[in-house]
């Protein structure tokens, strides 16, 4: 046997191995193919962040028996014997199905909060497709000493500095952080289109090879836009008039019209309340009354009908008090700041409280005006987006120095003060009840320490001078008082306690905020800005895990580093010099704060606010998280326009009217709801992003209630002022709501119609108490910001619009508008339903059958007497004292019915106008009505 091949084969096997190590030596990132840099910069490090903890760091205790240190162990494989990568085929490889977790058993990392980004998971598939390359540790430092690397479009972003090299060595795919990008204003596409929005739109129907429909009718036209900008529906002479006008501008005039309107602001103004979560009470468990609440909404209404600019708006509500504290309008605005639910008890732990505050505040500024939830940092760097939680905290110091104060703002000129003194009258005679049943109290306990001072033979003394006795020399405690005594006394203290809260809502003080150093604050009292406010600003620290108890590293004030357009680099090294600086003093860091945030070329700002106004007109955003801009919101369907619409807004002095009139201007969004060819829509756009047709919504929950009043002829247009109380379902009015020690209040409606039927907007919102009509309807709960109505069809809609004792009172009075506006025929009486309920003519097929039933139900109600409504006028209550473990009983009277002036019921109406008034409810339950299409 020959030993010279195999000494051949030796020589070269050697040979190469030595020219490789001699190259190794002289390795460059020059020489690094794409895979071995990939590995370098995104494999190894989410090897070492998510999967080494089990599978490495403890060789001796492997999961799974797999060893994820190396490519040789990695090609081994665990207990399985099966390779965990397949190099060139990631389709087949274990570890990839592993991470995209098909199977639970074996998804990676186990943990679910764990799981890699799809993003991530594509990186692992990339790198295993080109070979699964693993350089050695002399590549590995020649590859991180070169620095500049990109790869699949992603780069890597200056930012204040994570908790962690890897998070800022992270590179972020460019269409992941659209939204951060730099904001410039791209160029119309050429076309036919000769409207700007529809020349972007056009554009992408032609890629989808999707024609649009034609236009809408002028009956949808009109009803559309004013729902859209009033929340009410149109008027007969409005249609009348807009039908008439055959001039090339009859729309814009509609359009003018309505933006002129003070109802515009009240709709407007209730898309921002979505988002600020306003609401008129704190939430919790005690629930109190915001008495100067509703100063704030009345600032938002106006300031939308006077098209306030708004990098003003914004300002105003971060920072007015900064600005001009001498202005009752700036010191109302920045109630925003404190809309969130709120309470500190005798429970609390300051520090904690102080602290949820300073999360919320936090993150409501990021969700409002920049669409970016911050909270997400607040424990850890964000795990998709590049803010770290220094940013977080640095973006926290900005309102470290900010605290709660009830501030004396004279009340200005367009400010409603009417109804106050009606409902003063109304607490003040409560008040003294109250005060009356105390003092019995306190008379009976009193006169029992007489009897025990008597009988000891003893002087008596007052109960304030008997405090100074050792407690031997003492009365027993609560001496006199039984079970019931004791626990109706704490119902009397805390009724007095919120009737002395909400009386405040009569005085000039706005629901606002001052600057200066922490103090001691107590829920169910008044805040006001104590006589110092002098000293040093609380200091902010990183918290380990966001808890107070884990102060770490201090930080300075700033803004969001990683904004583009702030003179950040891009490709820059991590922890940039700060772009735009805060003053670390206490006074002027919200005003900076504020100047930041609308700044004329802010990519956040200007594109949070155009969408949410594009969403408002059209159902859903050119992005479809209006709260979310970040990878994990939906990307947009048309970023180009959407930038194009941000240069405009700021071109047109920030107006909202100004894009209102360009949005509503387009073809777009007067175009059909329905198109030509059903079937290719469905498989080309079948959401309806490319927007092809206009797409229709069910009214919200406010518009319902609105409209059904606007019909009826009940609707009070008075605009502004303290909030109302319309009926409500009496069984939920009326059930207990525990609070803290006693039972809150009975909900009342407002005593007189007018004052009961006014717009939604300006009822009182309990956060404990939402409104059962409202909330079936999917008005949002006030507690968290909502981005995007939801829009369900669910069974007991049906029911509460058929059933509910209020809309049978809607139902009655549009029955007696019918029968004062038409003539004595049923015929026209029911043309005219038709006509105020959709705005449009009955066809003549449709007359007959509603003529029929409007006679069977005159003849029903001919034989069956309706039944009479009984409101109560108190309310037994029973709860458990706390000292004794005892139930006790009390009555709780209600005072609002003792003259109460209710809506037409069926008692008071003939059969033929009830049976009308059953036609409406058939009206009202129609599509039609309930949909703008």
């Amino acid at each position: 046997m020959s030993f010279r091949p195999y000494l051949c084969c030796l020589f070269l096997f050697l040979s190469v191995l030595f020219f490789a190590n001699s190259c190794t030596s002289d390795y460059s990132a020059a020489s690094a193919g794409a895979g071995e840099a990939l590995f370098v910069h995104e494999i190894q490090p989410m090897l070492d962040r998510k999967c080494l903890s089990c599978h490495g760091n403890e060789p001796d205790d492997l999961r799974g028996d797999l060893d994820l240190r190396s490519r040789r162990t990695m090609l081994r494989g665990g207990a399985s014997g099966e390779a965990a990568v397949v190099p060139g085929s990631p389709a087949i490889s274990p570890l990839v199905l592993a991470l995209k977790r098909q199977d639970p058993d074996k998804a990676m990392p186990p943990k679910e909060n764990e799981a890699l980004s799809p993003d991530d998971i594509e990186l692992f598939e990339d790198w295993i497709e080109m070979g699964a390359p693993w350089p050695d540790e002399a590549q590995q430092d020649a590859i991180l000493a070169a620095g500049d690397w990109q790869y699949g479009n992603r780069i890597n972003v200056a930012t204040s500095g994570g908790q962690s090299e890897d998070w800022d060595n992270r590179r972020y795919k460019l269409n992941n952080i659209w939204a951060f990008m730099p904001l410039e204003k791209p160029e119309v596409p050429a076309g036919d289109a000769p409207h700007p929005v529809d020349a972007f739109i056009q554009t992408k129907l032609e890629e989808k090879g999707l024609p649009a429909t034609g236009p809408a009718d002028k009956r949808t036209l009109i009803r559309r836009a004013t729902f859209d900008l009033t929340g009410l529906p149109p008027s007969k002479q409005e249609i009348a008039a807009f039908l008439s006008d055959t001039s090339d501008r009859a729309f814009e005039k509609v359009v003018d019209r309505l933006l002129a309107s003070p109802h515009y602001g009240e709709q407007w103004g209730r898309h921002w309340l979505d988002v600020v979560r306003y609401a008129d009470t704190d939430g919790f468990s005690n629930d109190f009354i915001r008495p100067n609440a509703w100063r704030y909404r009345d600032y938002v209404i106006r300031s939308f009908n006077e098209d306030k600019p708004y990098d003003q708006f914004v300002r105003e509500q971060v920072a007015g008090d900064e600005i001009d504290a001498g202005d009752p309008e700036n010191l109302i605005a920045t109630g925003f700041l404190r809309m969130g639910p709120w309470e500190h008890t005798a429970m609390s732990v300051a520090a904690e409280t102080r602290q949820q505050f300073l999360d919320d505040v936090t993150n409501i500024v990021g969700e409002t005006f920049l669409s970016i939830p911050l909270g997400c940092a607040k424990c850890h760097d964000h795990k998709y987006d590049p803010i770290p939680t220094r940013d977080y905290y640095r973006i926290q110091a900005v309102f470290a120095p900010t605290h709660f104060a009830e501030r004396p703002a004279a009340f200005l000129p367009g400010e409603n003060v009417e109804m106050m003194e009606e409902e003063k009258s109304r607490l003040e005679r409560w008040l003294h009840s109250t005060r009356e049943e105390q003092k019995a109290m306190n008379e009976k306990e009193e006169a029992a320490a007489r009897a025990w001072f008597q009988q000891k033979g003893r002087p008596y003394l007052t109960k304030r001078d008997r405090r100074k006795l050792p407690d031997e020399e003492q009365p027993p405690r609560y001496l006199g008082l039984t079970n019931q005594d004791l626990g109706y006394r704490k119902v009397l203290n805390k009724r007095i306690q919120t009737i002395n809260r909400t009386r405040t809502r009569f005085e000039p003080l706005a629901y606002a905020v001052y600057n200066g150093p922490n103090r001691e604050v107590r829920s169910h009292q008044a805040m006001k800005v104590p006589e110092e406010t002098s000293g040093a600003p609380p200091a902010t620290f990183i918290l380990g895990g966001g808890s107070v108890y884990a102060p770490g590293e201090e930080v300075r004030p700033g803004v969001l580093s990683a904004v583009s357009t702030l003179e950040q680099a891009l490709d820059a090294a991590p922890r940039a010099p700060e772009a735009y600086p805060i003053p670390d003093e206490v006074s002027g860091r919200r005003e900076a704060f504020a100047e930041w945030l609308t700044q004329p070329d802010h990519p956040l700002t200007l594109r949070s606010v155009v969408n949410r106004i594009w969403q408002y007109h059209f159902g859903t955003g050119l992005a479809g998280n209006a709260n979310n801009l970040g990878t994990t919101g939906k990307k947009p369907t048309h970023p180009e326009l959407l930038d194009w619409l941000a240069g405009y807004f700021v071109e047109q002095g920030w107006s909202f009217k100004a894009l209102h009139r360009l949005i509503m201007s387009s073809q777009a969004y007067q175009r059909a709801g329905q198109h030509a060819d059903p079937e290719l829509l469905a498989l080309k756009d079948p959401d309806n992003e490319y927007l092809a047709v206009f797409e229709p919504r069910r009214l919200a929950a406010e518009e319902i209630r609105d409209a059904m009043l606007s019909i009826s002829g009940e609707l009070n247009p008075e605009t502004g002022g303290i909030p109302v109380r319309p009926e409500i379902n009496q069984e939920i009015a009326l059930q207990p709501r525990h609070i803290m020690g006693s039972i809150a209040p009975a909900y009342q409606p407002s005593r007189r119609p007018e004052v009961r039927n006014r717009r939604t907007i300006y009822t009182e919102r309990y956060r404990s108490l939402p409104n059962p009509m409202l909330e079936v309807f999917n008005q949002p709960a006030p507690d968290m910001s909502c981005e995007r109505r939801a829009s369900s069809t669910v069974t007991p809609q049906v029911f509460s619009l058929l059933n509910s004792p209020q809309m049978r009172d809607r139902a009655i009075a549009l029955a007696l508008r019918l029968e004062a506006e038409s003539g004595a025929g049923l015929r026209e009486q029911v043309q005219l339903a038709a006509s105020v309920v959709w705005n449009r003519p009955m066809q003549e097929e449709e007359i007959q059958p509603a003529v029929d039933f409007v006679w069977e139900m005159i003849r029903y109600h001919t034989k069956v007497p309706p039944d009479p409504v009984c409101y109560a006028r108190e309310v037994e209550r029973e709860m458990f004292e706390e000292m004794t473990g005892e139930t006790f009983h009390y009555t709780e009277v209600l005072d609002v019915y003792a003259d109460y002036e209710p809506d037409v019921k069926d008692t008071d109406i003939p059969p033929k106008t009830r049976a009308l008034a059953d036609l409406a409810l058939v009206l009202f339950n129609t599509n039609e009505f309930m949909y703008v299409y």
